[in-house]
């Protein structure tokens, strides 16, 4: 399967990371692949939290995904920006 770069904005890194994402990839997935770049690096690990994913916007106040939905169901494309953020269980 092919990859291509998407770009990650993760929460409270102060760096966007360019991040190879896939088309079958849940969203939950994609999330864990963008934390690689970013937990333990630039940002603390919050266990017990969830992961979400949410297309970037000027206001930052998008929808998360479902977190089963797939890269290609989301229709993220080659160089898009996404955010992930930590929420509680219950908002998951």
């Amino acid at each position: 399967m092919s990859t291509f770069p998407i770009l990650s904005r993760f929460q409270y890194d102060c760096h966007v990371k360019v991040v190879e994402a896939e088309a079958a990839q849940t969203m939950d997935m994609l999330a864990e692949a963008c934390a690689y770049h970013s937990i333990g690096l630039h940002v603390a690990d919050q266990p017990g939290k969830i992961l979400r994913v949410r297309p970037t916007t000027d206001a930052d106040d998008a929808e998360p995904w479902p977190r089963d939905m797939t890269v290609a169901e989301a229709g993220i494309k080659y160089f898009d920006s996404i955010d992930i953020y930590f929420t509680d269980q219950s908002k998951a």
